[in-house]
């Protein structure tokens, strides 16, 4: 059964007794306090929910948290899945200890608006509810509910709820919903087992979907359990969705250990670690905050203890807007752009809050590095393409492979590859799924060619190299190195060769008529010897040439294609050609054997050469030598491209 719900949720927060669960259940029916202790005391302990029914028959989540100080992280739990709330102040007191703490709450978790609700009203007379607005309102003032509107209720005689019901319906359809799109993710607000069903995760998820049948990966556990049914707002429905309060059937989970403070997510998307970098701003009420300043950090559903590593500064003080690393005491699981609370260990207070930058392993770093590092993150913003080139700024040569940039930015790899190839600065090696920033390329590609000019200096004609000698770099690492060659070769620039060799082909620049001459003779040479080859010795006294020159002169006649060097020895390309012919014709003769005698004979010449140029030929890839035969590979590429030339 499919439910109508928007997808916006609604909290509560405010001083203890102040009235919140009882606006709640005025307002739908429903009592949030769901413990037995929570009943006994009159007190909320933890978070609740109910739901309201909107005019247009669509469902819309409340979260109910408590307001005792000694459960403000079970507050924080259920504010960071909000869309909006409500202030709650009761008449009789006004603004109270927790009343300003949860209001600094609703602003460092980014809250996108809300209500002032002015409880209690029939117990005070209006003389005493005008001071208690006009408090509330200056208290409000720069703040997330700077000009939101004060409405005055009485929970028990009902006044006032009619107005309430109508404004926050309309802040409600007004608030931009928040979107499906993008991987599931669900903070973990309560776990428990029913009978019959196994057990039960609930949450708000901030991002994707979810359907039954789907697997999701409990984090920072890393188990991975199948979802078999889903509820929302009283009933089944067929998916959860980002701003839907939603309770997941995972029966599998039973002997993970889940508990309040994990994340259900995309299985592969997500990633944990105890090293958080943070956007921090810092409340005006806070002390000044001294590096490795022990704190409470809440993000999601989770309290982590860890300490304040100040990266450009010794302390931070009251009101401070700055970049920072939180280490933690133990892995969590949270994303670029999450709201995060602080709170100091002792006393426990909310000192700031802000935004994830990065989740990362923690180690060795530099604080002015990383200092600057993180201001580069933070100047990339939200923008996807940003954030890519931020993260290739960084990376350098070595680039990014598609898998880190999508845990990077906790996106599926899909969404990395539409980003890639939509940035025209970047590049894509596709065969090791790398990206590098175009930059990097060019420069590396200027240091390839430069460095097969040093290596074939002293041989000016050749044009190939093997690939074996072309040497990594701290500026040209293996994977750029990989891309600058393959995109030479996709350019026409570069061809591969037999046996590891790269032939640059803007070398094959024509030769000085002199130099022409001697190369032509040296081919001739090897043309005319036929299937007994000439050595390099009399190549030389051929051509009147030795050392660098004539090596020279026989790379450039192998990287044409001339001639073909098999050991000591130099065979003109013809030959060889039709060595290949005659050893698949003579395979198919004889049963795909090879037969040695009468190859030798055909070919008219002698073991001493015949035995390197049959391995020659088996380096190629159209026989092979198994139990001391040679067999033709007639499938092979070799084989097929012989039989298309026919004899």
């Amino acid at each position: 059964m499919a439910r109508a719900i928007h997808p916006v949720v609604v909290g509560t927060a405010g001083h203890i007794d102040h009235g919140k669960s009882s606006l709640v259940k005025a307002l739908t029916g429903i009592d949030p306090d769901r413990l037995k202790e929570e009943k006994e005391r009159g007190l909320t302990i933890d978070l609740g929910f109910a739901r309201l029914k909107l005019a247009d028959g669509r469902w819309l989540g409340l979260v109910d948290v408590p307001g005792h100080e000694r459960f403000v992280r079970n507050m924080v739990a259920g504010c960071t899945g909000l869309d909006l709330a409500l202030l709650v102040v009761a008449a009789d007191d006004g603004v109270m200890p927790q009343t300003t703490e949860h209001l600094e709450i609703l602003d460092l978790l980014g809250v996108r608006g809300g209500l002032v609700v002015l409880t209690k009203i029939d117990m005070v007379d209006a003389t005493l509810a005008d001071m208690a607005a006009a408090e509330i309102a200056r208290l409000i003032e720069g703040t997330v509910l700077d000009g939101a509107e004060i409405v005055r209720v009485s929970s028990v005689t009902g006044e006032g709820l009619p107005e309430l019901r109508q404004k926050l319906e309309a802040l409600a359809l007004a608030v931009e919903p928040r979107q499906s799109r993008g991987p599931f993710r669900m903070p973990i607000q309560r776990v428990f087992s029913l009978p019959g069903i196994g057990t039960v995760v609930t949450g708000i998820p901030v991002s994707g979907s979810v359907r039954p049948g789907d697997e999701v990966e409990i984090l920072p556990l890393g188990e991975r359990v199948k979802v078999r049914g889903l509820h929302a707002y009283g009933g089944k429905v067929d998916e959860a969705i980002a701003g839907h309060s939603s309770a997941l059937s995972v029966p599998d989970a039973k002997e993970a250990g889940v508990h309040r403070g994990m994340v259900c997510g995309a299985p592969g998307v997500f990633t944990v670690g105890d090293a958080v970098d943070v956007d921090l701003v810092t409340t005006r009420r806070s002390p000044p905050l001294a590096h490795r300043e022990p704190i409470r950090f809440h993000t999601g559903t989770i309290e982590v203890r860890g300490h304040l590593l100040l990266l450009d500064r010794e302390a931070a003080a009251p009101g401070s807007s700055l970049v920072a690393r939180l280490e933690l005491d133990e892995p969590v699981c949270c994303a670029h752009g999450d709201r995060f609370l602080l709170r100091l260990q002792n006393p426990a207070s909310t000192v700031g809050g802000g935004r994830v930058l990065r989740l990362s392993a923690s180690g060795r770093y530099r604080r002015k590095d990383l200092g600057l590092e993180l201001v580069g993150i933070l100047a990339a913003g939200d923008r996807p393409e940003a954030r890519v080139e931020h993260e290739l700024e960084q990376a350098g040569p070595e680039g990014r492979t598609v898998d880190d940039l999508a845990r990077a930015l906790e996106v599926p790899e899909t969404k990395v590859l539409d980003v890639l190839a939509g940035m025209p600065a970047v590049e894509l090696h596709r065969k090791a799924m790398r990206a590098f920033l175009r930059r990097f390329v060019d420069d590396g590609e200027r240091e390839l060619l430069a460095s097969v000019d040093r290596m074939l200096a002293k041989r000016p004609a050749a044009a190939s190299v093997k690939r074996t000698s072309v040497r990594t770099t701290k500026t040209l690492p293996q994977g750029l190195l990989d891309h600058v060659v393959d995109r030479l070769i996709a350019a026409g620039r570069v061809r591969g060769g037999s046996h590891g060799t790269l032939l640059f082909l803007e070398r094959l620049r024509p030769l000085p008529a002199q130099q022409q001459q001697q190369f032509d003779r040296l081919v001739a040479g090897c043309e005319q010897r036929g299937f007994r080859p000439p050595v390099a010795d009399e190549l030389a006294a051929l051509v009147g040439l030795g050392g660098d020159q004539l090596l020279s002169l026989l790379d450039r006649a192998q990287d044409e294609g001339r001639i073909v060097q098999i050991g000591d020895l130099f065979y003109g390309a013809p030959t060889v050609r039709t060595v290949l012919k005659e050893v698949r014709a003579n395979c198919l003769a004889h049963d795909e054997v090879l037969d040695i005698p009468a190859l030798r004979d055909r070919l008219d010449t002698s073991r001493k050469f015949l035995i390197p140029l049959l391995e020659y030929v088996d380096s190629l890839g159209l026989t092979v030598l198994r139990g001391g035969v040679r067999r033709l590979l007639r499938s092979s590429d070799l084989s097929r491209e012989l039989a298309a030339e026919g004899p």
